[in-house]
């Protein structure tokens, strides 16, 4: 098989891990770097390998030789850079959140079909083995809760900045409403939210929320997110389903998970966290196999739709219909 060579744009920490993984997936690789700090982008070079290192991702944009683009980024540069990559051909994969903005997210959505490239948001949870294994032992639960709550984040953090990052609830939101609308089997119809600004009082995004989703299967979801404190004792991934006298519970960042089918119980343990390079296998193979990946545009989108509209919800004390 030939090696399928890839572009990287945003030299942080996320594109480390993700360069990491490439590392250990036969017959793909780096080639270039991009960093609006040039430094960020030679380091790469130097520990991965590759051809060049660039302070303009256009330069990797405009590489024929690169079939898809890695964007590692702040999360207010995902929709120009992903645009123009598709403009320019390439295949995505994407940090979460998509964006910050329904428009943006939608405009990001049509020029990926207009391109007739893949877009894949990078929500690694997806790809835990247990929460795949949840799905499938209970594939349409009545009730679906999830919960992701961080340490505060420190306000000089970038990911705090209004425009850059949005905050907790905002940042890292997508990953449990996407996990929630996944396990649920049905896509979101209304939305009820409370919250604000607890951690960081007088920012103008919130960062708690606890939130309530209805289904169009008329299943509910229960979600909490934010940054007052970790879970010590089920971490700050927390995921439950119920229905049909069956539950799981996975907790200790996705590791663990009790199932019970209403006679026995069990517990599955896995060693490590696989999410990453288990998202990253599925992108190559995608890649591979010229198919859409199990993520899409649309997944991506609809998480953050969810998120917006808890935030609305909070914000003026109604109901938001999607």
């Amino acid at each position: 098989m030939s090696t399928i060579n890839l572009g990287l744009i945003g030299c942080g920490a996320l594109g480390n891990i993700h360069a990491e993984c490439i590392a250990k997936i036969p017959d793909a690789r780096f080639i270039a770097y991009a960093d609006l700090r040039e430094e960020a982008a030679q380091s790469f070079l130097a520990k991965f390998g590759g051809e060049y290192a660039a302070a303009d991702a256009e330069k990797v944009l405009n590489d024929d030789r690169i079939e898809a683009v890695y964007i590692c980024t702040r999360h207010d540069s995902h929709a120009p850079l992903a645009i123009a990559a598709a403009r320019a051909g390439k295949h995505i994969l994407i940090e979460k959140p998509l964006a910050l903005t329904e428009a943006e997210c939608e405009a990001m959505a049509e020029e990926v079909a207009q391109a007739g490239v893949m877009l894949m948001p990078a929500f690694k949870l997806r790809f835990f083995p247990l929460i795949r294994k949840a799905h499938e032992f209970l594939p349409e639960p009545q009730l679906v809760a999830g919960q992701i709550m961080d340490s505060r984040w420190p306000d000089g953090f970038w990911a705090q900045d209004p425009a850059q990052g949005g905050a907790n609830v905002h940042s890292q939101g997508c990953h449990a409403t996407d996990i929630i609308r996944y396990l649920s089997g049905s896509e979101p119809a209304r939305v009820w939210a409370a919250g604000g600004a607890l951690s960081h009082p007088g920012h103008p995004c919130i960062d708690q929320c606890a939130a309530s989703i209805l289904f169009a299967n008329g299943h509910v979801g229960s979600w909490i997110n934010g940054d007052a404190a970790v879970g010590r004792f089920v971490s700050k991934f927390f995921f439950q389903l119920y229905g049909d006298g069956r539950s799981v519970e996975i907790y200790d960042r996705m590791k663990k998970a009790v199932f019970s089918d209403g006679d026995n119980t069990w517990t599955e343990e896995r060693a490590e966290e696989e999410g990453m390079l288990l998202e990253n296998v599925e992108f190559i193979a995608a890649l591979r196999e010229g198919r859409q990946p199990s993520v899409t545009a649309h997944d991506g989108l609809q998480a953050t739709r969810i998120v917006l509209a808890a935030d609305r919800a909070i914000r003026t004390g109604e109901v938001q219909t999607l």
